[in-house]
């Protein structure tokens, strides 16, 4: 994962006390588990994330020669099959 879990623990107290203050929820249970409902969400999504990677990689790898001798971008390559299969998949990046 690229963020940290306190990095991820600060953004999902951020994103809690933000949607608090404005109003837009109304609790039903404590903050500290609204903040961990989050965190939860943010690490299954950059999970998903990774997932996602190492298939593009696994696939392209078996394309690698091709994608050399055709002089190819391997990351322009790399983001065009990542965007495909999350949109195949239904994965938002």
């Amino acid at each position: 994962m690229r963020l940290s879990r306190e990095l991820i623990q600060q953004i999902a107290e951020a994103v809690a006390a933000s949607i608090e203050t404005k109003g837009l929820i109304t609790l039903k249970t404590s903050h500290k588990d609204v903040v961990s409902k989050v965190a939860e969400v943010i690490t299954a999504d950059l999970q998903a994330e990774d997932r996602l990677n190492k298939e593009v990689e696994k696939v392209l790898a078996a394309y690698e020669g091709e994608i050399s001798k055709g002089g190819m971008d391997y990351r322009k390559v790399f983001d065009l099959t990542k965007q495909k299969l999350a949109k195949e998949r239904g994965i938002v990046l």
